[in-house]
C-alpha cells in the first residue's frame, strides 16, 4: 500500500478529534508511523467509576470517527485496543488497509454538535427513522438502544435525571467539576478551543450574571439554602427532556473497557445519523453515570450511587445505562464550541513529512 499522503492523513485526524468530549477537551495525542496510527491517552485510564467511562465513550468516538473519515478514501481501519500492555499511555492502535466499502456519514462529521437550547421541536422520529438509527447502534451489538418515549418511561426516567442533575449543583466537588469547564473569561459571545464558551450553554440572557456568580462554591452554598440546586435541576434536564420529541438511551449489559468502548463508537454513530436527518442532539449523562460502581471515590455520595443503581435495575434487569439523551430540532446556537487543529494532538511522526 503506497504511503498516505499528508492531505487525506490531516482529513482523517482532523475528523477523529471532532468527536465528542465531555468538557471540550480530548486527552489524546496521535503518532502515526506509515500506515499505523498511534492513539495515546494522557491520563491513566485504569480507574473504575464514571470518569473512565467518559474517556473510553470519547476514545470510541474519535476511533468511529476516525474510521469513517478513512474510509473516504477507500480505507479500511484495523482497531487494536490496548495493544501493547507495557507501554502505559497506549491506548488504540489503528492500521489502516486498502478496501471496504464509502460510508456516507463522513460527510456529516463536520455538521455534528451538541445543542443546548431548552426547547426541541418536533416532530418524533417516523418508524422508518427509528430503524435509521437502530441499524446505526446495531453495528457495534454490544450496545442496546432504549427509547423513553412513552409516559411512564419518560416519567421515570426524567425522576432519576433530576436528582442526578440537582446533585452537582448541590454537592461541592461536583460543583467544581462543572464550572471548571466553563471558560468564563471568554465571556458570553466568543467560542474557545477547549473547555466550554458561556455562550454554547444557552443560558437566558437574564440569567447570566447570576449563573456566572454560581461558579463561585460559597455563593452556590448560599444559593442552595433557597432550594436553588432543585430549580437549577429542573432547568438542566427535567424541562428540557420533559418536552423533547424523543428521548433515549444506550446501555450495555457489561462495562467493561471494551463494552463502554464500543458504545462510544455506536454513540457516535447515533449521533451522525440524526445529523444526517437534521435533528440535533444533548447527552445528560449524569444519572446513568451516577449509578455505575466505584464512583464514590469520585464525589458521588453512596446513598445517591444505590438510589440510581437501584432504580435503573428495576427499569433494565439486564443492562447498564450509559448515555441519556434527547432528540428534536433546533436553531444551531451562535456561539458553539470550537477545536484546536489536529496537529496540536500530534506526536512525532513517520510520515507524510511529519
Amino acid at each position: 500500500m503506497p504511503k498516505l499522503d499528508q492531505e487525506s492523513l490531516d482529513f482523517i485526524l482532523e475528523s477523529a478529534i471532532l468527536a465528542p468530549s465531555a468538557d471540550n477537551q480530548h486527552r489524546i495525542r496521535f503518532r502515526v508511523d506509515g500506515d499505523t496510527i498511534h492513539i495515546r491517552y494522557t491520563e491513566y485510564l485504569a480507574q473504575v467509576g464514571y470518569k473512565r467511562v467518559l474517556a473510553l465513550l470519547s476514545l470510541g468516538a474519535v476511533i468511529e470517527n476516525l474510521t469513517i473519515a478513512a474510509s473516504r478514501f477507500g480505507l479500511g481501519a484495523q482497531t487494536t485496543c490496548v495493544p501493547d500492555p507495557m507501554q502505559r499511555g497506549l491506548a488504540i492502535q489503528v492500521c489502516l488497509n486498502p478496501g471496504g466499502a464509502v460510508d456516507p456519514l463522513w460527510q456529516t462529521i463536520p455538521l455534528r454538535h451538541t445543542n443546548r437550547r431548552l426547547r426541541f421541536r418536533g416532530p418524533k422520529m417516523t418508524d422508518l427513522e427509528l430503524r435509521d438509527l437502530d441499524a446505526a447502534v446495531r453495528a457495534y451489538p454490544n450496545t442496546q438502544l432504549v427509547w423513553l418515549d412513552e409516559p411512564e418511561s419518560r416519567k421515570n426516567a426524567l425522576s432519576l435525571m433530576r436528582r442526578a442533575e440537582t446533585e452537582r449543583f448541590h454537592n461541592r466537588i461536583l460543583h467544581e467539576e462543572m464550572f471548571s469547564a466553563i471558560r468564563f473569561n471568554v465571556g458570553w459571545n466568543a467560542s474557545c478551543l477547549e473547555g466550554l464558551p458561556p455562550g454554547a450553554l444557552a443560558v437566558e440572557a437574564p440569567m447570566r450574571p447570576l449563573f456566572a456568580l454560581l461558579r463561585h462554591w460559597p455563593v452556590m452554598r448560599l444559593a442552595n439554602l433557597l432550594g436553588a440546586h432543585h430549580i437549577l435541576g429542573m432547568r438542566a434536564c427535567d424541562l428540557p427532556c420533559r418536552f423533547a420529541p424523543n428521548l433515549g438511551l444506550l446501555a450495555v449489559e457489561h462495562t467493561d473497557n471494551h463494552s463502554v468502548f464500543d458504545a462510544g463508537r455506536s454513540f457516535q454513530r447515533l449521533w451522525l445519523a440524526l445529523t444526517k436527518q437534521g435533528r440535533v442532539l444533548q447527552a445528560m449523562p449524569a444519572s446513568a453515570l451516577y449509578a455505575l460502581d466505584g464512583v464514590q471515590a469520585e464525589g458521588i455520595p453512596p446513598v445517591l450511587q444505590f438510589e440510581l443503581n437501584r432504580a435503573w435495575k428495576s427499569r433494565l434487569p439486564t443492562h447498564n445505562p450509559l448515555i441519556l439523551f434527547r432528540i428534536g430540532f433546533a436553531k444551531p446556537l451562535v456561539i458553539g464550541a470550537a477545536r484546536r487543529p489536529s496537529k496540536h494532538y500530534l506526536e512525532e511522526s513517520k510520515t507524510g513529512g511529519k
